[in-house]
This record gives structure tokens, C-alpha cells and sequence, in this order.
């Protein structure tokens, strides 16, 4: 066992800060490791991988140690820190200072002063293993988010580092671009050895990979293994149950002796199952009823010369309805919601709400019966204190008791918490869920959400879809842009494919899950041969053959 880097009983509290964001974590990470960190939102996830990178240590109180090769992290000289600790976020948009590939491939090796032929034979030979020539020459803007994401991490593979730590860099990754992106971390770590760390809510695509898989919770490391040990105890503890991945959960649903963690593994290893059964699961058989937000024939481009990001684009959604659109990036989801919520104005084409013409009706009144949640949290903010937003919001809609109200808000999205919290001072899944609440004081009739899972842990994420659908019984009607297919799948009623500016096609979620390759759930990719519509594991369950689990 070779130590890479080492932490030793670090205590870490933020400015102003009751509660202690770190409590005596340690951690040893080897070389060759492939750590993936996990845990709920909030848990001190970000907060620890940051102590791995010297130049993005957060101000506040610390104590304990941490060490690179045994030398302390704060001896490092800035050449070695900088070249030999690369560090991935989870905006694309966050880490790109250039304005074009070659440029910020360039730009580090500049910065710790590479003479030009050095820099020219390392893009070389890097464009080369990862095969994105076709790229180089192009400008940052007009690269689709994945494609910004491996831009990157090329730039931090650039410096040939020795550790390599990623913050959630797969969260804003549609699932053909989540792929790609692993797949080449996958070969960077077999084929360069680079030792990895890197925290990740959705474990089912990067728990075969890993060699060891650690959990978070209040600032605590509370596991450190094997990821089958890992998951066999989080197995025991039923609380954290859903944060084990579709695959490995239905065995153990199924009482299996063996645990696999792939497709590949999980189809070896599947029972008998009644073939070609009929899953019972949201068919959409409701009569036709009347839309209440239909969008017709729209198009819409940023510049007047610039290419249509929607062209003659058609979609329809009745009240009670929950849509997931799903779709690459960059195919114009985003602003899809926007012109859904008018927020943006189509150069052609109408939509209506409520056979009202969208454009035509009062903007308070606009705001208060559509409510548009971003995908980008902090564009809602205004103030500096969680509470303080939902206050003047509720005081701006004139909600009679608006402190009542707040609270029972903050209680609803179980964030009361973070209640005295600058909002920017959140984690990621808790900025996701204040966004949210602040929408949702209005009691809207249309809810348009913006990846609304992203940066969320299962056990929040869960939550919130439990919320949702509660809200769509009382008559809300969901339209949601999500890159997230086994909340789509879970939760919807229906979905939609956004490709090339048009809604290709559409149907209840059994139908067009079960009918696609790529943009499906991992359950349905492992038993669509027996059970072609099944989705969860919930699904399958009751289909195992004889209805019997395994011994």
C-alpha cells in the first residue's frame, strides 16, 4: 500500500456557522484508488474534497492534518499543488476561462511556464488518447455541456496530475454525455493509473468502477469499503436503503446471495421470469381532455442570424399532467421552459394558456399561475438569508400570515435548517430546493422545473418526488426538463424526446422508456427481454417466476 494523500481528524467549521461542516473525518487514499464519495446533500461532501485541492480551501475554523505524499498540504509549492492535484467541478461553465478548446488546453500549461513546444507535443498527444480532434479548433460557446465537461477535464489532464478529485461533474450531463465522460475516466484510471476521488449522487453508472466506496453524513465519514460491503450495510441500515443503485437493490430485494452492479453482471445472474408480461404501469388510458398550456408551431434562436434552437415545435399538456422532456445537451430544454413560462418570446409560433394567449395576460398574474424553476438556483436569489427569501416573496404575493406560511414551507422541504443560511452558502441539492419552495409559496397551477434533481441525494430526492406527485393530485400540472430517466420514469405520466429543435416523439412513460435504447432506466435495460415496460425494480418484483425470491 502506497499513500497518496492522507487526511487525519479534520474538524471544519464555516464563518458565522453553528454546526461543524467536517467532524474528525480521515481518510487514507491510495494510489490507484478509485474513491467515489456519496452521502446526502449537505453532508460536507464538497466541503471535503476541497481540502484535497490547496487553492480551494474554504475560509473558516480547522483543525487536524493533511498530507500529499507525506509532505503537508500547506508546503506544497504552488507548481507542485497546481500540476500534481487536478480538480473537476460541476459546472462546465464554472472552470472555463478561454474562449475557444485550444486556448484552454494552452492556458495551464502557460500559466506554470511550458515553453511552446512542450505545450504543442502535450495537446497533441492528449487530443489524441481522448479523440476529440474534430473540437480543437472550435469555440468554447458552441460546445454542448458534456462536451464543455470533457474540455475540462482534458485541461486538468493536461498537467499530468498524480490525484485527480471531481465534484459531482456528471450532475448536469444528459445520460449519452454521462457515459462518455466515464467511460474516460474509467480509462484514465486503468490505462494512466491516476488515482481518482470523486463524489456523485447517482452511484448506478460509477459504483463498478470504484474500488472503494465512502459515505457522508453530518460532516462524518460513516463508511469506508468495499462498495458491496458498503452496500450490504447501507442494506441492513433500511434509512439509507435508497441510496443503493436499481441493480444491486433488486437483489437484494430478491434476497440474493450475489450482488451485481452492472447490467452485464445483473443479466448473468437473473432468475426466471415470466416472459413477455404486461407491467401495469401508468398507461396514460384517460380520455382526451382539453390542454391547459399547449405550445404551437414555435421558433426560437438567441440572434437574429444565429440558427433556430426550436424550429416548428408542437406540445401540449392537459391539467394533472406530469411530462418529463428528456434530450442531449444543448437541444434546447432549457429553453423550451423558458418560452413555456414567457420568459422568453418565440419568433414564431404561439403558446396559450388556459385558451388565453400567453403573452396577452398580466405578468404578476403570469408569475404567480406558471411557476419556472431554473436549473441554475441562484437566479432566484435576491437576499441574503434563506428565510429573508421566502418572506419577501410570500410579503410580494401578499400572503396573509407570511412568517406562517414560510415556515411551513421550509418544514415541507424539510430545509428548516438552512433557514438563517445565505442561500449561495447552500449545498447544491439544498439551493435546488429553496428555488423550488420560493415558486411554490404561489401555489402555482403549472410547475416548468429545470433539472429539479440535480445536485439532490436519493433520500431528498425521493422526497421531493413524493412532494410533486401530492401536488399533482390536487390538480398541479408538471413539465419537467430532466436528464434524470429513473426519476422520469418513476414519477411521470408521460415523456417526451427533445431532438434538433422538435419534440420527435411522446408517450406514457412504460411506452417510451421501454421503446428507447439509450434514454432508459438500468432495470429496464436489464429485463426488457422478459418484462419489456418494466422500469424500477418495483416493477419486477412481483414477476420473478412462481412470485418467489431467492432462497
Amino acid at each position: 500500500m502506497v499513500v497518496l494523500a492522507e487526511i487525519k481528524n479534520l474538524n471544519f467549521k464555516y464563518p458565522e456557522e453553528q454546526e461543524t461542516a467536517l467532524l474528525s473525518s480521515s481518510l487514507i487514499i491510495e494510489e490507484g484508488d478509485f474513491l467515489v464519495l456519496a452521502g446526502s446533500s449537505g453532508s460536507g461532501k464538497t466541503t471535503l474534497l476541497r481540502h484535497l485541492k490547496k487553492e480551494l480551501w474554504p475560509i473558516g475554523e480547522r483543525t487536524g492534518e493533511i498530507l500529499y505524499q507525506g509532505e503537508r498540504y500547506q508546503d506544497l509549492t504552488e507548481v507542485q499543488s497546481a500540476t500534481e492535484i487536478g480538480m473537476v467541478f460541476q459546472n462546465p461553465e464554472n472552470q472555463i476561462v478561454m474562449d475557444n478548446v485550444m486556448g484552454e488546453l494552452a492556458f495551464s500549461l502557460e500559466n506554470i511556464g511550458c515553453p511552446p513546444k512542450i505545450i504543442e507535443k502535450r495537446i497533441a498527444e492528449l487530443i489524441s488518447f481522448l479523440g476529440f480532434q474534430n473540437i480543437l479548433e472550435q469555440s468554447i460557446h458552441t460546445l454542448s455541456g458534456g462536451q464543455k465537461q470533457l474540455v475540462n477535464l482534458a485541461s486538468v489532464l493536461i498537467l499530468q496530475p498524480k490525484l485527480l478529485v471531481l465534484d459531482e461533474p456528471t450532475a448536469q450531463l444528459d445520460p449519452i454525455a454521462t457515459r462518455d465522460f466515464l467511460g474516460l475516466l474509467k480509462r484514465i484510471h486503468e490505462e494512466l493509473g491516476i488515482t481518482i476521488v470523486m463524489s456523485e449522487h447517482r452511484l448506478d453508472e460509477v459504483i463498478p468502477m470504484a474500488t472503494r466506496l465512502v459515505m457522508m453524513e453530518d460532516g462524518k465519514i460513516i463508511e469506508n469499503n468495499r462498495p458491496e460491503t458498503v452496500v450490504g450495510n447501507l442494506w441492513q441500515e433500511r434509512g439509507n436503503a435508497l441510496f443503493i443503485p436499481q441493480v444491486p437493490r433488486l437483489f437484494l430485494e430478491m434476497g440474493s446471495s450475489v450482488l451485481p452492479f452492472s447490467v452485464l453482471e445483473g443479466q448473468r445472474n437473473l432468475p426466471r421470469l415470466q416472459e413477455n408480461v404486461t407491467v401495469d404501469k401508468k398507461a396514460d388510458n384517460a380520455p382526451e381532455r382539453e390542454p391547459i398550456l399547449k405550445a404551437k408551431s414555435i421558433a426560437f434562436q438567441y440572434e437574429k442570424n444565429g440558427r433556430f434552437i426550436l424550429r416548428d415545435l408542437n406540445f401540449s399538456i392537459a391539467k394533472g399532467e406530469w411530462v418529463g422532456i428528456v434530450g442531449k445537451n444543448g437541444t434546447g430544454k432549457s429553453t423550451f421552459l423558458m418560452v413555456l413560462a414567457g420568459l422568453l418570446n418565440a419568433r414564431r409560433g404561439k403558446v396559450t394558456f388556459a385558451g388565453r394567449t400567453l403573452n396577452k395576460i398580466d405578468l404578476q398574474e403570469r408569475y404567480e399561475r406558471i411557476g419556472y424553476v431554473s436549473q441554475n438556483p441562484a437566479y432566484h436569489f435576491a437576499y441574503d438569508t434563506v428565510f429573508d427569501e421566502f418572506y419577501q416573496r410570500a410579503i410580494q404575493i401578499k400572503l396573509p400570515q407570511p412568517e406562517e406560511a414560510v415556515q411551513t414551507m421550509l418544514q415541507e422541504l424539510q430545509i428548516t435548517h438552512v433557514s438563517k443560511r445565505n442561500p449561495l452558502d447552500c449545498s447544491g441539492g439544498e439551493q435546488q430546493l429553496v428555488s423550488l419552495g420560493l415558486v411554490l409559496l404561489s401555489k402555482p397551477e403549472i410547475l416548468l422545473l429545470d433539472e429539479p434533481t440535480k445536485g439532490l441525494d436519493p433520500v431528498r430526492k425521493h422526497h421531493l418526488g413524493e412532494l410533486l406527485k401530492s401536488l399533482q393530485a390536487k390538480g398541479t400540472t408538471l413539465v419537467m426538463a430532466t436528464h434524470d430517466m429513473e426519476f422520469a420514469a418513476a414519477y411521470g405520466t408521460r415523456a417526451a424526446l427533445l431532438f434538433d429543435g422538435k419534440i420527435l416523439s411522446e408517450a406514457s412513460v412504460a411506452d417510451f422508456f421501454s421503446d428507447n435504447f439509450f434514454y432508459t432506466t438500468s432495470i429496464n435495460r436489464l429485463v426488457r427481454k422478459y418484462l419489456p415496460q418494466a422500469l424500477t425494480w418495483e416493477d419486477v418484483i412481483p414477476h420473478v417466476e412462481n412470485s418467489k425470491k431467492f432462497n
